[in-house]
């Protein structure tokens, strides 16, 4: 039996809301939760949630559950968090920075072309107190000068306020989203904050392998890993460019072993080398054998490090082509690839086995008559 009493009409702002009357509805607006923001742009949960439990840059929405969800603006203030502290900027200093701007200068500063994010977005900071005598100190207040100099030492990443942990994640990062001037600038100021081998051990060995992780997981493409591996082998190279004045003496070798394709280890050791001020041959990865032992007959040099990372044998021809040689010398082998037990009888050749990066400078050192 059908029900013929009038029904209430809807209000106008009822249809308003519904959309009719030429009014359309809101969108949600689009929002992701941490694991989603994590994956795309490549930093790490665990560093997401620390920004927004202690420095406030996080996420700002909430769903119906009342669950937290990142929106597009906040995701774009995460990732100029990233930049900043990729250069060097402390986190708190970056999310005071980025709490000073609105979405639309957050978004102007990340499509800013200059190469260096963090130039422009915290110049102020280092502005001296009123008063001051335009060189950087107050009147009757000198004692902060020290204060003033290690502040600016950490926003520029030349100081030693910067975790390595926190490099990597900002190397991991930028490798992620391909951004070759913010990879570029973290390696050079890392570089200049620290030695090379403290660089190459505690900052960039982590980050590619880290980044080789997420590559075997699907998660990273072969690109990033590629950028993030030349990007780092130019400005390793910058370094033996700056030195090469003052090089000295007969070059010791450095040499992968045939079929091995690694070869960053190498281009770490030749920076490192040439600031000790001691030469190199670099012949980089897959040397073959004839041609490393003509390149040793024909430079007779000191010592000769070789590096695998694939599995070697404990015979290698190597070993035997060795026979040519009759000069003191000494044999310097290095990476995961080497057998524990790899022995070598010959009278004018010492052999040594190092595990680190750190041993094998010293032992290039000591064959070079150089002291570190």
């Amino acid at each position: 039996m059908s029900d013929n009493r009038a029904k209430p009409r809807p209000s106008a702002d009822s249809l308003r809301a519904a959309g009719f009357d030429g009014v359309p509805a809101a969108m949600p607006e689009l929002s992701w939760p941490v694991g989603a923001v994590s994956e795309r742009l490549g930093i790490a949960a665990p560093t997401l949630r620390s920004w927004d439990r202690r420095h406030g840059v996080g996420p700002t929405h909430r769903t119906g559950g009342n669950h937290r969800r990142y929106s597009e603006t906040d995701i774009n203030r995460v990732t100029l968090m990233a930049r900043l502290t990729a250069q060097g900027v402390p986190a708190q200093a970056s999310a005071d920075v980025i709490a000073s701007m609105d979405d639309e200068a957050v978004e102007r500063q990340l499509t800013a072309s200059d190469g260096d994010p963090a130039g422009d977005v915290t110049a102020g900071a280092d502005r001296t107190d009123p008063g001051s005598d335009g060189a950087g100190r107050s009147a009757g207040d000198g004692e902060r000068d020290d204060t003033r100099a290690e502040r600016r030492q950490a926003r520029r990443g030349t100081g030693p306020g910067v975790a390595a942990s926190t490099i990597v994640e900002s190397i991991v990062s930028a490798a992620h989203q391909l951004d070759g001037p913010t990879l570029a600038n973290l390696y050079r100021q890392t570089l200049r904050q620290r030695e090379v081998g403290d660089a190459w051990t505690h900052v960039f060995a982590p980050s590619l392998r880290r980044i080789g992780d997420l590559w075997e997981g699907g998660r990273f493409g072969v690109e990033s890993e590629h950028l993030a591996s030349e990007l780092l082998q130019s400005e390793l190279r910058s370094v033996v460019r700056a030195n090469r004045l003052r090089l000295a003496g007969p070059p010791v070798l450095l040499a992968g072993a045939d079929e091995e394709h690694h070869h960053l280890p190498l281009v770490a050791l030749e920076a490192e080398l040439a600031r000790h001020a001691v030469a190199s041959l670099f012949f980089g990865p897959r040397m073959p054998t004839p041609a490393l032992v003509e390149a040793m007959r024909r430079t007779t040099p000191p010592a000769v490090f070789l590096w695998a990372s694939i599995s070697r044998r404990r015979h290698e021809p190597f070993w035997t082509a060795l026979d040519a040689v009759d000069w003191p010398m000494t044999v310097i082998v290095g990476g995961p690839g080497w057998p524990t037990d790899v022995r070598l009888d010959h009278d004018d050749i010492v052999l040594r086995q190092v595990d680190d990066f750190d041993a094998a400078v010293a032992a290039l050192l000591e064959a070079s008559g150089r002291t570190r």
